[in-house]
């Protein structure tokens, strides 16, 4: 069976804005979309798509995608339609939101309804003259049929260059089946021209369980 691929936290920061997951919500009418894809060096593949839209300024929609094929032709998906919350006054320095979902999980042949919330914290940072943003999201995604309750904990740690490139450090950890994975992924954030879109060049790095280094590619757009 495939192993669990946890679903990159994509952040980014223009000032002290939020891109993707995390306790930010979006403006009324402000949207994001984000699309990646990963491969190994034996053509394990897999992809995503992200969607955020604010409903209204304390009511952020949006849909979380991915499907995942490994070398054996093993395949792996899941679809979530969340609404996200928040837990903390605008102004307030440290942000908490919680998000509620529903969706699908499947695993082969196999396709299960599921539900899913999360809780989210995150606050900007400053290093020396350098601007960044600290993120942890949790979650917990329950599924029908006989596919597994997955839990995750992922954390994310990003500084601003200078106004065209950000690093970005985060921290999967999944526990799925009775198992924790765990993986790091150092990505770099580049954003051409006046920054409408964000491209992202990084690698997942499995440090606990099964599955190789994965090459990580993504398109940003805010709209």
């Amino acid at each position: 069976m495939m192993r669990p691929v946890a679903l990159a936290i994509l952040v980014l920061l223009a000032g002290v804005q939020m891109a993707q997951a995390g306790p930010w919500l979006r403006e009324q009418g402000k949207g994001f979309l984000a699309g990646s894809g990963n491969v190994t060096q034996a053509k394990d593949t897999s992809g995503s798509i992200y969607l955020e839209y604010g409903l209204r300024d304390n009511i952020t929609i949006g849909a979380d995608l991915f499907y995942g094929i490994d070398r054996t032709l093993q395949q792996s998906g899941s679809g979530i339609l969340f609404a996200r919350f928040p837990l903390s006054a605008p102004d307030a320095t440290h942000k908490w939101a919680w998000h509620l979902g529903i969706g699908a999980r499947s695993q082969n042949t196999v396709i299960a309804p599921a539900v899913e919330a999360g809780l989210s914290w995150g606050r900007g940072i400053k290093v020396g003259e350098r601007y960044g943003w600290a993120v942890v999201d949790s979650s917990i995604n329950v599924p029908g049929s006989t596919l597994e309750t997955r839990i995750k904990l992922d954390g994310t740690i990003g500084l601003g260059f200078n106004d065209h490139l950000k690093g970005m450090m985060q921290v999967f950890l999944t526990y799925q089946e009775g198992a924790l994975f765990s993986k790091v992924a150092p990505s770099l954030l580049i954003q051409p021209g006046k920054g409408k879109y964000t491209i992202q060049i990084g690698a997942e790095i499995p440090t606990n369980g099964d599955g190789d280094t994965e090459l990580k590619i993504g398109l940003w757009r805010d709209f």
